[in-house]
């Protein structure tokens, strides 16, 4: 069974393991924790990124280094970097080399498995550590927010 996490975890680590294309955004209407794929704000601010859900218009841009309130200021590791995320679900571990997308997760800001059918959606990565579903702790991503990932039969 697949279970959506109901929290993001808190547990804070280096976000960044490495890379140098960090970028300042402003935080739109919703907090972001540290860890939380980012999406530029499809409300068309400039500068300002939200937890990152799919849904029409959102565009991935890279991963929350630290825990910012609405309004304050969030670095971000963008394309290029190596950056620790979150799987979305509780139950379903992922092993290292998956293609990453965006979820619909209340929670925001989570990773799943591209899916294996003739679709589009927006990659944010590739998992290159194993992400066990019953821990609590985030995960290395190699980001690559940006990219459109496509799987057709």
């Amino acid at each position: 069974m697949v279970t959506d996490r109901t929290a993001f975890p808190t547990t804070q680590k280096n976000i960044l393991i490495s890379g140098s294309n960090v970028q300042s955004f402003t935080v739109g209407a919703t907090a972001v924790t540290a860890g939380m794929i980012v999406s530029v704000s499809a409300a068309g601010a400039s500068w300002t990124v939200i937890p990152c859900i799919a849904e029409a218009g959102s565009q991935p841009i890279g991963i929350a280094m630290t825990d910012v309130g609405v309004g304050g200021k969030v670095s971000v590791a963008c394309i290029g970097c190596i950056a620790r995320g979150c799987n979305a679900y509780s139950d379903t571990n992922i092993d290292a080399g998956h293609i990453l997308v965006m979820d619909d997760n209340a929670i925001g800001g989570c990773f799943v498995v591209a899916p294996d059918a003739t679709t589009t959606v927006e990659q944010v990565g590739i998992l290159i550590e194993d992400s066990t579903a019953a821990s609590l702790g985030l995960e290395a991503i190699s980001v690559t927010c940006g990219a459109t990932y496509s799987h057709h039969h």
